[in-house]
């Protein structure tokens, strides 16, 4: 088994780059005596958790990376050796002790304990040790932006359609702000002799909250948004088109795959617009009301661009 392991396993930082950064600070033999290192990317941080040999845990560091695979394997690699370092200078203190004030051992007595290898140390600034692993949220606290783009289906209970979104958000620690665009296709309802057909196009800004893990991410978000109706008969006398403006609040869960820059997800959403709205056929009395609930699932990818 390798004494250091990575994950994700995408190559930033790569685990040969590590054990040859361990090998220039002479730490990777000490790393093997001591147990493993397992090394988890949970942008913007890093977070290596120390095993001994028997699997149970000696603790854990955070410590902020850059996005460079090359910088992120260095800074690993000193924060391994730092580690197993401390844990040598231990092991020798132990070694060249005086013995005991008592000179007389008693047969079957214990030794005791050394220091517990998982308390809390002193770190060197930017690094912060643990004793148990945390979600990113409560441990990160630096800005984030990220770009996304999602495709949908989308249904009011009366028609469905497909539908087209575009996410900016900015993200510190647990908490995200975010700008949401969202269109659709046209759905039809019978309308007299014809069809009305209808879609949508909406803005807004809202606020959300995000969970972050070595694999995965989870947010929920609840945007207020101001919507643009467009409305249009079809195989009618005489073929009109409106436009009406309402008020919406949407929210949305995602669920994605953490991943340093590119983060596919799966979302959900529902969103309630006031007032209602309808469709008129003109110079009859045929009116057809529009649900003020619609649903949507859907597909969607997200880029960080900064940092």
């Amino acid at each position: 088994m390798a004494a250091v392991s990575v994950f994700p396993g995408d190559g930033c930082p790569a685990r040969e780059a590590i054990d040859t950064n361990l090998e220039s600070l002479g730490a990777l033999v000490l790393l093997t005596q001591l147990g493993t290192a397992e090394v988890r990317v949970q942008e913007p941080s890093l977070h290596v958790f120390f095993r001994d040999r028997r699997g149970e845990s000696l603790g854990v560091r955070v410590v902020t990376a850059t996005s460079d695979c090359g910088t992120r394997a260095a800074l690993a690699a000193a924060v391994i050796a730092a580690f197993v370092g401390e844990w040598a200078q231990t092991k020798l203190a132990d070694a060249v002790s005086p013995p005991a004030a008592s000179s007389t051992a008693t047969p079957g007595a214990a030794a005791a304990p050394p220091p517990e290898a998982n308390r809390t140390q002193q770190a060197e600034p930017g690094v912060r040790v643990s004793a148990a692993a945390q979600p990113i949220s409560s441990t990160t606290r630096t800005w984030q932006a990220e770009l996304g783009a999602m495709a949908f289906g989308i249904h009011d209970g009366d028609a469905g359609s497909f539908g087209f979104g575009l996410r900016a958000s900015l993200n510190r620690g647990a908490y995200m702000a975010s700008a949401l665009v969202e269109g659709s296709l046209d759905r039809e309802r019978p309308l007299g002799p014809g069809q009305g057909a209808y879609r949508f196009l909406r803005a807004g800004l809202g606020l959300g909250v995000r969970w972050q893990w070595p694999r995965i991410f989870l947010d929920t978000t609840v945007v207020p948004m101001v919507e643009r109706l467009s409305l249009q008969g079809k195989n009618v006398t005489t073929p009109k088109q409106a436009t009406d403006w309402g008020f919406v609040v949407a929210g949305h869960a995602s669920l994605g795959w953490n991943r340093p820059r590119w983060r596919p997800f799966l979302f959900i959403g529902a969103s309630y617009s006031s007032p209602s709205q309808r469709m008129t056929l003109s110079d009859t009395d045929v009116r057809v009301p529009l649900s003020s609930v619609n649903v949507e699932a859907g597909l969607g990818v997200s880029l960080r661009i900064w940092p």
